[in-house]
């Protein structure tokens, strides 16, 4: 973890506030991981409550699924029967495909809007439960991906949601495994103890990898000045930079990122900030150094 340090200034402001990407598998505690950085003073934008406002009674996404599921969908106060429609969707991929190509537009919409109103100070967690299953991890500067055991989620949800065990191994196993969450993840927090040793672990990323990282991109200021890329890191570093830059012409050689682009201006709001010495980027992330270095495309 590299420190917080004046040295390290460049010119500037990132027009860009902090976005980090939350998720977790069902049952594994991400609700309480979002509920304590928002009690750190994070802006939390949920996307399960986002997608329950877009099909509210009398909006144009709750006509949309009504036409597209029927009228059984609706419950007797004209509003969303979410099992019902639950049970429709859960196994049939098909059905479930028409029901996020109404409902993810409209959530992303408004999530869109509430990061442009935050405040340039602003940490901003984006609480997405499928945010590996539809590939969002390279939006985010940051992913914080809540792991716990199977049987720890099992019994959580069996305790808290009234599920039988078979429904909620069923629900678990119907979405990304660890490995894939793995895989996207900047920050993984464990949570198979109680409520106030996650906390501790919440409280530390907060100030010891969040904070420092928010004020580095806001003032434009690498991290780790002389560090390099990390063969570990690279992919996901890769995947940042790519969806940013709009490119896939990467690669890593020597722990340096080398990027094909003409457009390096992009990279400071995106976390990677110039270097003092001006040859190349470096990350504004404690946890993950980098050194990024952008030819135009015709160089």
């Amino acid at each position: 973890m590299c420190r917080r340090t004046k040295s390290t200034s460049v010119a500037g402001r990132a027009e860009a506030v902090l976005l980090i990407g939350l998720t977790g598998g069902i049952g594994a505690g991400k609700s309480a991981v979002a509920t304590r950085l928002a009690a750190r003073g994070a802006t939390v934008v949920d996307s399960d409550r986002l997608a329950r406002e877009v099909v509210a009674p009398g909006t144009e996404g709750l006509g949309e699924v009504v036409a597209a599921f029927g009228a059984g969908v609706l419950g007797a106060d004209g509003g969303l029967d979410r099992p019902a429609l639950g049970a429709r969707v859960f196994g049939d991929d098909s059905a479930r495909r028409r029901l996020e190509a109404i409902i993810h537009p409209r959530v992303r919409r408004r999530t869109a809007e509430l990061v442009a109103a935050a405040a340039p100070d602003e940490i901003v967690v984006n609480d997405v439960p499928l945010l590996v299953e539809v590939g969002l991890a390279p939006t985010y500067h940051l992913v914080i991906v809540v792991e716990a055991a199977e049987a720890t989620r099992v019994r959580r949800l069996v305790r808290d949601r009234g599920m039988a065990p078979e429904q909620a191994h069923a629900r678990i196993r119907a979405q990304a495994g660890d490995a894939e969450r793995r895989a996207a993840a900047d920050s993984l927090l464990r949570n198979d103890s109680d409520l106030d040793d996650l906390h501790t672990r919440v409280d530390a990323l907060w100030h010891e990898r969040l904070v420092p990282y928010e004020e580095n991109v806001r003032h434009q200021r690498v991290s780790c000045p002389g560090a390099s890329t990390s063969a570990q890191d690279y992919p996901r570093i890769a995947a940042r930079l790519g969806h940013v830059l709009g490119t896939d012409r990467l690669s890593l050689d020597g722990g340096v990122v080398h990027v094909r682009s003409d457009r390096p201006e992009a990279l400071g709001p995106a976390g990677f900030p110039p270097l003092p010495d001006g040859r190349g980027h470096g990350s504004a992330d404690p946890g993950r150094p980098a050194r990024v270095v952008v030819t135009p495309e015709g160089g």
